[in-house]
């Protein structure tokens, strides 16, 4: 099949499992943003320099995968997903900030611009928090990933420091570590 399918010229789209619905149902907004997101994150990969940058941005565009199927299931069809976002993709989240916060001075706040990659990081960051706004809308019920999608602009911003910093020389003492969950040491 071809990718023009024309199925939706009336206004209606399919989503996951055969069901359609309209192309305005606030469902399908939530989608268009976690697409939007994962394309300012490809974005942003494409330009980061600081080592391990790219791999914790893939890192993520997964489980945007994993949230955009989630969001694009009909509540009574939740149960056919191979996988949904947990308490563990939290966790995870949270231990990846845990590392970062080392870029969370005040003294050394960067405005977005100075860098390309930096600047498409916080572009990312906003569209996270637009994302946030539009599942709470929904009324989203898996609360994990509300949490996760909470925490993500927090480490998007983390991110986009951490770049400024490599950038600028500022901090270098290994800014390398493994990609989100394979490892807990200190950057």
């Amino acid at each position: 099949m071809g990718i023009t399918t024309k199925i939706g010229d009336n206004g209606k789209t399919s989503i996951l499992f055969g069901r359609m619905i309209n192309k305005t149902d606030q469902r399908m907004e939530v989608c268009g943003c976690v697409d939007e997101l994962n394309a300012s994150l490809g974005v942003s990969r494409a330009h980061v320099t600081a080592p391990n940058i790219k791999q914790e941005i893939l890192s993520v565009q997964h489980v945007l995968f994993v949230i955009g199927a989630e969001i694009a299931t009909l509540e009574e069809d939740q149960h056919k997903l191979k996988q949904t976002i947990t308490k563990d993709e939290v966790r995870s989240i949270e231990r990846e900030i845990e590392l970062l916060e080392q870029y969370n001075d005040i003294q050394n706040w960067f405005i977005p611009g100075d860098s390309p990659s930096s600047a498409h990081l916080e572009l990312a960051r906003t569209i996270a928090r637009r994302l946030e706004r539009q599942l709470l809308r929904q009324n989203q019920q898996n609360k994990s990933m509300n949490i996760y999608i909470n925490r993500l602009s927090d480490y998007l911003w983390l991110l986009a420091q951490k770049e400024e910093y490599y950038l600028r020389g500022i901090e270098r003492k290994s800014t390398e570590h493994m990609p989100i969950g394979e490892q807990q040491t200190t950057i």
